[in-house]
Formats: C-alpha cells, sequence, structure tokens
C-alpha cells in the first residue's frame, strides 16, 4: 500500500506540475508582455540615427530620424517619396526655431512636413520620443539613391548629417 500511495503522489506532482506549466505559458499577461519583443520599435531603432548640435561645450539641439520607409513599406513607399520621422528637442522658441532652421535629404528640399502629435499612433511607435521634443513626418522626392544623408541645421547653433544606408535587397 506505502508503494502505491507514493506513486499516486508523485505522479499527481507531475500532473499537477504539467498542468501549472502549460497553462502558465499559454496566455499572456503583463509579465510576459514585458519581455517579448516589439517588432516594430526593434525595427524603428535599426532605421534612427541620432545627432547633436554643439556649441561651447554644451548640446543646443538634440535631433532623431528614422526612416519610415523601412519601418512601414505599405505606407510609405519608395515610389511616393522618402519618408522620415524626425524629431527635434532644442532651447529656442518656436517662432526662432521656425525661422533659423534647414532641412535637405542628398541636397534635396522637402516636398512636405507634417507635425505629428502626442496622440498620433506614430508618436506611441517610434523610438527616442519625450516631451520635450517637436516630431515631424518629413517627406521628400523619390530618389534611387542608395546613400541618404539627411542635413539639419539650426541657426546660430550649425548642423549636422544623419546618414541612412537603404538595402540592396528587395
Amino acid at each position: 500500500m506505502k508503494y502505491q500511495n507514493s506513486s499516486l503522489r508523485t505522479v499527481a506532482f507531475f500532473l499537477f506540475a504539467a498542468l501549472f506549466l502549460t497553462t502558465g505559458c499559454s496566455t499572456k499577461n503583463e509579465v510576459t508582455e514585458l519581455f517579448t519583443p516589439d517588432k516594430i520599435y526593434e525595427k524603428a531603432l535599426v532605421y534612427t540615427r541620432q545627432e547633436q548640435i554643439v556649441r561651447d561645450l554644451e548640446t543646443k539641439a538634440a535631433i532623431d530620424a528614422t526612416l519610415l520607409n523601412e519601418v512601414f513599406p505599405r505606407e510609405y513607399p519608395y515610389d511616393k517619396g522618402v519618408f522620415f520621422f524626425v524629431g527635434i528637442v532644442t532651447d529656442l522658441d518656436k517662432e526662432d526655431f521656425k525661422k533659423g532652421y534647414h532641412i535637405t535629404l542628398n541636397g534635396m528640399k522637402p516636398v512636405k512636413i507634417e507635425k505629428v502629435k502626442e496622440s498620433d499612433d506614430l508618436y506611441k511607435l517610434m523610438p527616442n520620443v519625450n516631451s520635450w521634443g517637436r516630431y515631424f513626418v518629413v517627406t521628400f522626392p523619390p530618389t534611387e539613391a542608395k546613400k541618404l544623408v539627411i542635413d539639419f541645421g539650426v541657426d546660430p547653433y550649425g548642423s549636422v548629417q544623419l546618414p541612412f544606408q537603404r538595402p540592396t535587397r528587395r
């Protein structure tokens, strides 16, 4: 009888353990979602460049740009233009910034600049956003260039270049 009782306990233990492990893995909860990779965020990080405009050993502007054509190829196809999510953090007020900035892609001026609000889905999906920045979708004309270089400047501080490489496989 002792032998039968201990085998029954062992079987019950293994059944309970199997049940516990399978039910714990079958549903998502807050803990597992913390460790689940966010594919859009990861892809956006790969296609994001950051630079700072420094003057007199002080950061005067921080610029982030994400190549949206690679992150969302259906929504932003290359034949419609080259699209960037651009974030700027600077100490200049809105009017001084508007008067004194420039942005080009391989020497081309943008065809469209749209402000992105905190409530927009794109804002929520992109890396490196913060409440101090101003965010825009900047559209440039279509280009066949494989090397893309954004030149971004803020007067009176200077400018920076953000290089991107278009993937060769498609």
